[in-house]
């Protein structure tokens, strides 16, 4: 198992995947906005509430208010309720959506870029707090891989090349991002070995992680003797 670690100057502004309008603004309009592209549904103020679960109503009607003036959100009432929903046809909508799918693009990205790795990378995931949405602004985006065995490599794979994958891999997950980029690697024949010892961070990919290259159920073949490890222990 190898890590690997790339980060730019302290200077650059983070990123939290789970929180992708602080990226742009710091207030509470971010955190509705995020609410209300997350669905074409409408949400009522309550609603709003129960997921932005530390702010207040008040602050929620506030910026509903604020928005509604600008036209990005659209206010109706049903009965003697408020119901607000995103304006899909105003101008500022697209970037908006583009913003809210913010985790969805940086793993196409990732899948788009490891695609051209060849038959040497067996599988790769995030995992971490960027899988699991608890991103904090002192994040590292977290990735796990797997290289082949040499008879699945192909001859133009080199130990030089995969260094230079990985070191690119690092340096793109910063600049997309923001956060440092720390890499864990395994050989595939170190899996077996790995599993057998009931390793924390195999489990972690395998429940939480996000796959971006492979297969996951080619992961959790791997991980047979996590099972039966602990099932021999339960007993």
């Amino acid at each position: 198992m190898c890590y690997s670690n790339f980060s730019l100057s302290p200077e650059v502004l983070k990123m939290q995947l789970n929180k992708p309008f602080a990226t742009v603004t710091p207030t509470l309009d971010g955190d509705v906005l995020a609410v209300l592209a997350s669905a074409d549904v409408t949400f009522t103020v309550s609603q709003i509430q129960r997921i932005l679960t530390t702010v207040s109503g008040e602050g929620i009607r506030k910026v509903l208010t604020r928005l509604t003036a600008q036209g990005v959100v659209l206010n109706d009432q049903v009965g003697r309720t408020n119901t607000y929903r995103l304006n899909t046809e105003h101008l500022a909508a697209e970037p908006i959506m583009a913003l809210s799918r913010l985790t969805s693009i940086f793993l196409d990205r990732l899948e788009a870029h490891l695609e051209g790795w060849g038959r040497d990378l067996k599988y790769a995931a995030v995992f971490g707090s960027a899988a699991t949405g608890r991103m904090t602004l002192n994040s590292d985006i977290d990735l796990f891989l797997v290289r082949a065995c040499a008879p699945d490599l192909d001859a133009r794979d080199s130990p030089e090349l995969w260094e230079q994958q990985l070191t690119e891999l690092a340096r793109l997950v910063t600049a997309w991002t923001g956060n440092d980029a720390r890499v864990v690697e395994y050989a595939e024949h170190d899996l077996a070995a790995a599993a057998a010892a009931d390793e924390p961070l195999l489990r972690d990919v395998a429940e939480q992680g996000l796959t971006v290259a492979g297969t996951r159920a080619w992961f959790n073949t791997q991980l047979r003797p996590v099972a039966r490890s602990s099932a021999a222990r339960r007993s």
